[in-house]
């Protein structure tokens, strides 16, 4: 990460600081079941803007009275189910909804533009600037629970949320463990000619908009995990799959090979842009390892 990419997100952070997460949370018996509990959660993430979320977590409380936590994000279509698979193995889970997205959608919604596109020429005011920290502010919640062992947490999602993953555990080093599921956002430089979605939102946008081209560069290179992946510190699992037009090998490829922590890379000659059993187990696997139950 260069000098002034690490000054941005240091102002960043910094800004998210002054607002306090100002937490609440209340029953949601319909997406309880017999051995686990889920809560609505609201609070207060940078720039003062309202997310909502999931918090759920196990009737059963461990020995040691803390649950290892893992924080769970949506891929671009904005949607989430609670990975109650995660839960069933002892992790509390937040399923949180950043900004314009999901469940967080009634709090804002983008008024013009796309998530990939919206504000893409000025960094200050680029839509995933505050998204990034909303997955922080992930973080601060679970870190603040008495009932989670700040040093477990964890961070596991697929497509964005792979994403995501891969831009907090460099922003923030709390996190644990990270498994990175076919990430997104990666290597802009070449995902802004691709013309499958929704890295095609870029595409299109510079067709439309040819002289903002190297304007778009200039921002994305601050958001690109890319640039932001030889700061992360926790052991990272990511996958690939080599049929994937959404999130191609050649985007991901060298966002992992800047990843300096302990990691591991499993790559599937058939996988689509699409789940995986074989991974999901070793994904669980892995945060079991490093994050313990």
């Amino acid at each position: 990460m260069d000098q002034a990419v690490k000054d941005f997100w240091e102002a960043t952070r910094a800004i998210l600081s002054e607002t306090p997460t100002g937490a609440e949370l209340s029953p949601n018996e319909a997406l309880s079941g017999r051995e686990y509990e889920t809560r609505n959660v609201t609070f207060l993430s940078y720039g003062g803007q309202r997310l909502r979320a999931f918090y759920t977590t196990p009737r059963d409380v461990p020995p040691s009275g803390r649950f290892p936590a893992m924080l769970a994000v949506p891929g671009y279509g904005g949607g989430k189910d609670i990975p109650l698979h995660v839960v069933m193995h002892g992790f509390a889970v937040l399923t949180l909804f950043p900004r314009a997205q999901g469940e967080s959608i009634p709090e804002w919604d983008l008024p013009h533009g796309t998530k990939l596109t919206y504000n893409v020429t000025d960094r200050d005011s680029y839509y995933y600037r505050g998204a990034y920290m909303d997955c922080v502010r992930g973080v601060d919640f679970l870190s603040d629970r008495e009932e989670v062992d700040e040093n477990r947490i964890g961070m596991w999602s697929r497509s964005q949320g792979g994403g995501f993953t891969l831009a907090t555990a460099a922003l923030d080093h709390r996190l644990a463990a990270a498994v990175a599921e076919e990430p997104f956002m990666c290597n802009y430089p070449l995902a802004i000619d691709i013309d499958t979605s929704p890295y095609h939102e870029l595409r299109n946008y510079v067709l439309e908009h040819p002289e903002q081209r190297q304007g778009m560069l200039e921002t994305l290179h601050y958001f690109d995990t890319m640039t932001l992946a030889d700061t992360i510190e926790c052991p990272t699992l990511v996958n690939i799959g080599m049929a994937d037009t959404t999130c191609p090998y050649d985007t991901i490829m060298p966002v992992f090979d800047r990843i300096r922590s302990h990691k591991s890379l499993l790559v599937y000659p058939e996988l689509t842009h699409s789940p995986c059993t074989d991974f999901n187990v070793h994904a669980m696997n892995w945060l079991k390892r490093y994050l313990g139950t």
